[in-house]
């Protein structure tokens, strides 16, 4: 196990050290990925959950801008999802006509990469980005599914290198192990990062679609708490999947999946690596509904039995030591500071 120049290695003993313990409303800090741009239309609110922060978007008619608020009208309580939008930009509730402008707005919103995406005072300036995403030479495309898993559960299968021999064995996965595996960590106070590379030998279906290639090159890196990417290497040929994880429920989280490579310029190029995505997608679906129940028993019990290279996994676990679920105790503190805020 190596870890390159500005990485910090991991400790001798324990893996990973979690950043000091934060307050939950931390979790909104993050750049959370709620929507594609496409969703988000003129002329019509758009509602979306994060956890149980109920959260309604609307667009300027003149500057296209998204402005979000809280989809709970502050005069008598009405949902604003049948909320009008004022030729000025304003949201304006239709039980006695309140108008939201930018000043009750709440957090901060950007369009990124073909998403939308909030935040509550932000750690970083805008959402991290997927590797090629803005490279001309590279097509990109966007699929989102809803996964029976908790954000715990999700984010452990994008970095896990183990499941592809069973779960995907039907087309992608391989039964050769995974090899010249190495981890990295990444310090940051506020954001910390695992990384993963190794090598891989394909199966025959992955070596027809490229060009008889033996053995991919891979990168995985998970950045706390939602967002994901991968970075599979054929020759000269490259695949970059992006995931951007959003809770919807204890036990429910949205896949944002954004798609990058260097295969195929053609509509039906494009089509066919999403019905590829899309296939391994729908055999994670299956596994994620086997999943148990978030409960004090299975935190207890995850990762008692532990195989051979899997500290990138298990480092990625003792990093949502300090995750909770965002529920309403948190989304009510989150209001109480964005009111206080206000007031001041």
């Amino acid at each position: 196990m190596t870890t390159p120049r500005g990485l910090r290695p991991l400790a001798a003993e324990g893996g990973f050290v979690s950043p000091p313990p934060t307050p939950l409303n931390d979790f909104f800090r993050h750049w959370q990925c709620i929507a594609l741009s496409s969703s988000v239309v003129s002329g019509k609110p758009f509602v979306q959950n994060i956890g149980d922060l109920p959260l309604v978007l609307w667009r300027h008619p003149t500057t296209n801008a998204i402005s979000a608020t809280i989809n709970i009208c502050k005069h008598m309580g009405s949902r604003l999802d049948n909320a009008k939008i004022t030729p000025k930009g304003c949201l304006k509730c239709q039980y006695h006509g309140f108008e939201y402008i930018t000043t009750d707005t709440v957090g901060q919103i950007t369009e990124h990469e073909g998403k939308v995406f909030w935040s509550y005072k932000p750690h970083r300036p805008a959402p991290h980005s997927i590797p090629y995403y803005h490279n001309t030479e590279y097509e990109t495309s966007h699929l989102q599914i809803d996964m029976d898993a908790s954000l715990l559960d999700s984010a452990l299968n994008t970095m896990d290198i183990r499941h592809p021999e069973y779960v995907h064995s039907m087309g992608f996965g391989s039964n050769n192990p995974p090899q010249n595996i190495k981890e990295f960590v990444y310090d940051n106070k506020h954001i910390p990062s695992v990384g993963l590379s190794f090598d891989y030998i394909s199966n025959g279906v992955m070596r027809t679609l490229n060009d008889q290639v033996k053995t991919t090159q891979n990168f995985h890196m998970y950045v706390y708490p939602t967002f994901s990417w991968s970075h599979v290497k054929f020759s000269r040929k490259s695949l970059i999947i992006g995931v951007n994880l959003l809770p919807l429920a204890p036990d429910r989280t949205r896949w944002f999946i954004t798609i990058v490579h260097n295969y195929y310029k053609s509509d039906i190029g494009k089509r066919f690596m999403q019905t590829l995505a899309s296939t391994i997608l729908n055999q994670d679906y299956k596994q994620m509904r086997n999943q148990a129940t978030e409960s004090p028993l299975k935190h207890a019990m995850l990762f008692d039995k532990v195989f051979d290279d899997e500290e990138a996994v298990v480092d990625l676990h003792r990093m949502f030591e300090k995750y909770r679920y965002p529920d309403m105790n948190s989304v009510v503190d989150l209001y109480r500071e964005v009111h206080d805020t206000c007031d001041k």
